[in-house]
């Protein structure tokens, strides 16, 4: 019998993980709510436009599609030779690790990892999901704060104090994130500083081991910062294009449960849906966990309520669900997959240690250095 690598064993644990993590959502919403039932499910499919069932499925495969232009053009703007089609490639690495491991910490270096393999340098690969990642943040956050100038009621009429909780914890999260961001481009001695500070502090009440180690990481994740900025003032152009592309993902993202409610009731109000949609946004982004299990489904439940009955809602969220994250995870997945098997046969018999994804722990320690 063949024995599993340390690679496929940790790639299986987190699908089992996430596999987990759906069963129990679903134990409990089903158990919770007998209104949910899959005869409805199927009665959704039958009555509803297929128009707007389409959309959502585009809306789902454009979530992709416009990350991996974001990589194209930032690759492009780096002297890459990078394909469009391998940009869709490492997009797609990025969404099926991401949607499977822990604060998505698999997703970043497994697009660079196959960037690398195909020639690109570390350290453009590495540039090129660190702009990425600011894009990212960005478009989170001015997406939430569009929502709230378009209709900032709706955030009062949230059912729970929790989900008003974990909303207010996602924007202040990417807020956090995105002037850390800032912060380290241009403001890097203070920021060292600070973190230098804290590092002393957790060592003394002996959280941190190794303070000269996290000051060393410190330090290299604020000088990567520092070159991003000296490439935005040389090339202005790559932030502005990475933060409109990526402003169209979340979008494309944000536009999925708006078509769902839309294809069976079309006189639904798309602007007030769009704004619950980007609430959801925010507070599931501040749980880590692969694809905010469990807390998306919460926060879609309490946050919808004001406009819709339990039973619809219901309906609208697994509809939902099953294209922003099992089909995105399971289209990216082969995607991924197919790249990585027709690749591997184009790489000469004695390379055989770059045929592999990267493992979990390395892909969590490049997320801790990226944040």
């Amino acid at each position: 019998m063949a024995k599993i690598n340390k690679k496929t064993r940790r790639l299986l644990l987190n699908l089992g993980f996430v596999a987990l993590l759906v069963t129990v959502t679903l134990v409990v919403l089903f158990v919770n709510h007998k209104e949910l039932n899959f005869h409805d499910i199927f009665e959704y499919f039958k009555n509803s436009n297929p128009v707007w069932i389409v959309a959502a499925f585009v809306c789902m495969l454009l979530f992709i599609v416009f990350e991996g232009l974001s990589i194209y053009l930032i690759a492009r703007f780096f002297g890459s030779k990078t394909k469009v089609l391998s940009s869709m490639a490492y997009s797609s690495a990025d969404t099926f690790y991401s949607a499977i491991t822990p604060t998505a910490a698999g997703g970043q270096p497994a697009a660079v990892f196959y960037m690398a393999r195909d020639g690109m340098s570390a350290g453009k690969a590495s540039f090129a999901m660190l702009f990425n990642v600011i894009g990212y943040t960005a478009a989170i956050f001015a997406i939430g704060i569009a929502a709230v100038c378009i209709n900032p009621s709706l955030f009062g009429g949230i059912n729970t104090v929790f989900a008003k909780v974990l909303v207010i914890a996602g924007a202040v999260i990417q807020a956090g994130l995105l002037g850390l961001y800032i912060g380290c481009m241009f403001f890097g001695k203070a920021i060292i500083k600070v973190g230098n500070g804290l590092v002393k502090l957790l060592n003394k009440i002996k959280i941190v081991k190794n303070p000269d180690k996290w000051r060393n990481k410190i330090e290299e994740e604020v000088q990567k910062y520092g070159e991003c900025r000296h490439i935005l003032k040389e090339k202005p152009v790559v932030i502005f294009t990475t933060l409109i592309l990526n402003i169209l993902q979340r979008v494309s993202q944000t536009l999925i449960p708006c078509f769902v409610c839309l294809a069976i009731d079309p006189e639904a109000p798309f602007l007030d849906i769009f704004v619950l949609q980007a609430f959801v946004l925010f507070g599931y982004n501040s749980i880590p966990i692969p694809g905010g299990v469990g807390a998306y489904e919460y926060l879609f439940i309490n946050i919808y309520v004001q406009m819709y009955d339990k039973a619809f809602i219901l309906l609208a969220l697994m509809i939902s669900r099953l294209f922003s994250y099992y089909f995105s995870m399971f289209v990216s997945g082969i995607v991924t997959l197919t790249y990585h098997m027709v690749k591997v046969k184009k790489v000469p018999a004695e390379q055989p240690s770059e045929s592999a994804p990267p493992e979990e722990d390395s892909a969590e320690q490049s997320e801790e250095e990226n944040l």
